[in-house]
């Protein structure tokens, strides 16, 4: 019967020193998530409205947003889109954001446009959600960096 207690207490012991021994591995870990960088042109590859795929009816080529270092954009060529111009923008987080704040030239109000920033097929993307008045239509912009 001694002999059983004494494995146990052994095999108690030896799964707690693997246990803490994992967990200093894991502190040690640095889990910094980099300032996302949405500067430079984005050109427009899709354009859906709840869902259904606009980019077969609307001639995207000409349309760009311009994300510049400064913290300012331009529009060019105009699609129904929530703001117009140009203007001002900020992350609602440079790590982890969610939205890009942006505020038309001369407008008071600031506008929140979701976002999303993924990487599609090696390439990164950006994702631009809203709703134009009505509720219950929501348009999203998915763009490409132009080279």
């Amino acid at each position: 019967m001694k002999i059983k207690q004494l494995l146990l207490f052994v095999f108690v012991a030896f799964g707690y020193l693997f246990h803490a021994s994992c967990e200093d591995d894991m502190a040690n870990i640095v889990t910094d998530e980099p300032v996302k960088d949405i500067t430079g042109s984005w050109k427009v590859i899709q354009l859906t409205r709840n869902g259904e795929d606009l980019s077969q009816r609307l001639n995207l080529t000409d349309f760009r947003i311009d994300f510049k270092e400064d913290g300012s954009y331009t529009l060019a060529n105009g699609l129904p889109f929530v703001l117009v111009g140009s203007g001002t923008y900020t992350l609602n987080d440079p790590q982890y954001p969610f939205s890009v704040l942006m505020t038309a030239d001369g407008g008071p109000e600031q506008t929140a446009v979701k976002l999303q920033y993924p990487v599609v097929r090696g390439k990164r993307q950006l994702s631009l959600s809203f709703s134009l008045g009505c509720t219950g239509n929501t348009y999203q912009y998915n763009f490409e960096r132009e080279n």
